[in-house]
């Protein structure tokens, strides 16, 4: 009932869209609808707008509640039925996308359940389609004054519940007045004062990652993507990220043509694959629609066209999903992070051949590089530093014990992180007279890693064991974070959106001591035998001798 709650709590429907903002709780709240416009092309002063309550709500913490009077002008004994609704009714409508069910021992009201896939858009098309069935008298309602309007829900009848809003609008260019207004608004108590602004009519483009996928198949996608918005991800070079991109069909009223064209662009680091492109509009097993993406020469952007024999098939609000995968490629390996742009253009005037376009919708890929500290003594110690140690890289997997070990493979030809279980076909990396490693390991993500000594410096004990390391990455208000357990980052902090100098490298620090010389033949080890050895001879033959002397 939560998700319930919070997809009623903004729809953006028909000419106009209106999108919620959310008001301070109050412990005995006054419960209204603000309408507040802030749009220069149109004007809401002197507009009534109406509020008609839909469902009564109630909530205790995060368990929410819904119900329908049967005194309410939207109640029939259709919604109840085990029969189906008449055809065309209101009852067939609401049945479309909730359940109602009797109260046993109530019989003021039905409880009120939404059905699987009620989403923003549905809620949509709900609040679209019921504009027909909103009875003569509106629960409350309110006159702008200026670009504001209150609507006072103060009233017994009003309070807590799930709205209707009507209303509309004057183009101030004078060529389209009156732009029906209709949203769906949930008032609760911790919500008691939405607020929300209408603004002409427009498709909005949401683009987002919602998988990555490694070059061996495995779904990494809950490790991987960092924000519930789909904003950013870390990824190996040789990855697949899928992006999904959002939108729905818009209002083309008025329209006898419609511009309607997705610009996407993805940064150096990125490749598209385009057999993965695929366009869906609405929903159900036959909702696919045959495009034809035009890639730019150096396949780095592309436009798609939705025509408007397309578009005027469907009824607006209508879902529009477009998904395709980009692999993360070598160039990924020389800078911070990979960016993926979308912006929608859009026709504006019915009347004037004018279009606009939507804010760039942006979505960012990371990648992180290792290296070492190889010393002894002190980590600091510039003379400390330790030349021509070989070390090969593996992780760990699966869940048997022991788990698999999958060692650090560059693959040269499609120049991607490649793993593979047979050891000798491990990259080998040496350091240098810097105690750094020739060449960092290249296009990591967050994971365990282990590092495996499989040569020492001259005249150094080789390690006993593999050095285990792990990268973590974290995501808040848009800057991401790399740590290392128990390394060091360079660069590290990624503010999206923001230059940043470098690619993040993780150094690792690793020590090594000299080993201790054994004693060879004829040394000092050998000679101090032999001296032992010779005066416990002599010893022997002294006790002899005087043993002898004294018997006689």
């Amino acid at each position: 009932m939560k998700k319930f709650s919070k997809i009623l709590s903004v729809a953006l429907l028909v000419a106009l869209v209106l999108s919620l903002g959310v008001a301070s709780a109050f412990a005995d709240p006054t419960h209204s609808i603000t309408i507040t416009n802030t749009n220069g092309n149109i004007s809401i002063a002197g507009k009534t707008y109406n509020a008609y309550k839909l469902f009564d709500s109630t909530h205790q913490g995060d368990a929410y509640a819904y119900t329908m009077s049967t005194e309410s002008p939207f109640y029939s004994t259709q919604l109840t039925s085990a029969e189906d609704p008449t055809e065309g009714s209101l009852a067939e409508l609401l049945r479309t996308y909730f359940t109602f069910t009797t109260i046993d021992g109530d019989s003021t009201k039905i409880n009120v359940e939404p059905k699987a896939g009620f989403d923003e858009t549905a809620a949509r098309a709900l609040a679209d389609a019921i504009e027909d069935f909103l009875p003569a008298n509106p629960t409350a309602w309110g006159t702008a004054s200026g670009e504001t309007c209150v609507i006072d829900l103060s009233a017994a009848t009003a309070g807590q519940g799930y709205y209707i809003v009507t209303g509309n609008a004057d183009a101030v260019n004078g060529k389209a007045n009156d732009k029906e207004v209709v949203s769906a608004v949930i008032i609760t108590n911790e919500d008691p004062n939405p607020v929300v602004k209408p603004k002409a009519d427009a498709p909005s483009l949401n683009k987002k990652i919602t998988k990555v996928t490694e070059k061996d198949n495995t779904d990494v996608s809950e490790d991987a993507i960092l924000d519930d918005e789909g904003k950013a991800a870390v990824a190996k070079v040789g990855s697949a990220v899928t992006y999904t991109l959002t939108s729905v069909v818009p209002d083309m009223t008025g329209y006898d043509d419609y511009t309607y064209i997705i610009k996407d662009s993805i940064s150096s680091g990125l490749t598209y694959v385009s057999s993965t492109f695929v366009l869906t509009i609405g929903t159900g097993d036959d909702n696919t629609v045959a495009i034809d993406p035009v890639f730019a020469s150096d396949n780095k952007s592309f436009t798609l066209t939705i025509p408007y024999d397309t578009l005027s098939q469907y009824a607006k609000g209508t879902a529009i999903t477009l998904t395709y995968d980009c692999t993360v490629n070598e160039n990924a390996l020389t800078i911070d992070y990979e960016n993926n742009t979308a912006r929608l253009e859009y026709s504006s005037n019915p009347y004037e051949d004018e279009t606009n376009h939507t804010p760039d919708s942006k979505t960012y890929v990371i990648d992180i590089n290792v290296d070492l500290n190889k010393y002894t003594g002190s980590a600091t110690d510039p003379n400390g530093k330790l030349e021509g140690a070989e070390f090969k890289l593996y992780r760990e997997v699966g869940t048997a014990t022991p788990k698999t070990k999958q060692y650090y493979k560059w693959d040269t030809t499609n120049k991607v992180v490649d793993w593979t279980t047979n050891e000798n076909e491990a990259d080998v990396f040496a350091t240098n007279d810097e105690g750094k490693l020739t060449q960092q390991i290249r296009g990591l993500d967050q994971g365990t890693y282990f590092l495996l000594e499989t040569q020492a410096p001259s005249g150094y004990n080789k390690l006993a064991g593999p050095v285990e390391f792990t990268i973590s990455v974290s995501e808040a208000d848009g800057t991401v974070t790399y740590t290392s357990a128990p390394g060091t980052v360079n660069g590290g902090v990624i503010e999206l959106g923001a230059d940043h100098e470098a690619q993040p490298v993780d150094i690792i620090d690793v020590e090594n001591n000299s080993g201790v010389q054994l004693p060879s033949t004829g040394g000092i080890g050998t000679t101090i035998f032999y001296v032992v050895g010779g005066v416990l001879v002599l010893a022997a033959i002294i006790l002899l001798v005087t043993k002898k002397r004294m018997s006689e």
